[in-house]
């Protein structure tokens, strides 16, 4: 996992939160922990018990929701039930979900409006929004999600732009020579 140095909004805080204490891979603590399973120093809803002395990976995460200054409340990942976050390895913004809420990111007001920030990044970056359930992964497309084999890098998928009639989609490429 890569880290992202940026300051949060002033307004937001953790409060509450956990998510990020449960989503993530965490190998940097004395007890490593795969993501979807609660770090042992967490109680979750209350926070870190060792937060005098929290690691410094994870003093200086935020997620995106306390870096916009543009996102409600809504898009807390205690609420929404997903962290959408800059700091995975394979996705330069991604959206991780929780087990117990797998589908959370297409409810609304989250649906169109990651639909619309995944055509805003394929036209800006060429790049698009990376959903993780667990191991499984897909694209956000502007007009869904286009599931990822667990076969593929997400490096090996082409992104092609198509124009008709002044409207534009995009179609995940997979290689060739591999069953999708």
């Amino acid at each position: 996992m890569k880290w992202v140095d940026a300051i949060p909004v002033a307004e937001k805080s953790c409060g509450t939160c956990t998510m990020c204490c449960k989503l993530f891979d965490v190998d940097w603590l004395d007890k490593p922990k795969p993501a979807g399973q609660w770090c042992h120093h967490c109680t979750p809803g209350r926070g870190c018990a060792i937060w005098q002395d929290v690691p410094a990976k994870c003093a200086s995460y935020y997620c995106v929701w306390r870096l916009d200054p543009d996102l409600g409340p809504e898009w807390k990942p205690e609420r929404a039930r997903f962290i959408l976050t800059h700091a995975h390895e394979d996705a330069p913004l991604a959206v991780i979900l929780d087990a117990g809420a797998p589908d959370a990111h297409r409810r609304e007001p989250y649906w169109s409006a990651l639909l619309k920030t995944a055509r805003q990044h394929l036209e800006g970056r060429g790049s698009t929004i990376v959903v993780f359930r667990g191991r499984r992964r897909s694209l956000l497309m502007p007009d869904g999600e286009v599931e990822i084999p667990a076969n593929f890098l997400l490096q090996e998928i082409r992104i092609d732009r198509y124009e008709r009639a002044g409207i534009v989609t995009y179609k995940a490429v997979f290689p060739a020579g591999r069953a999708a």
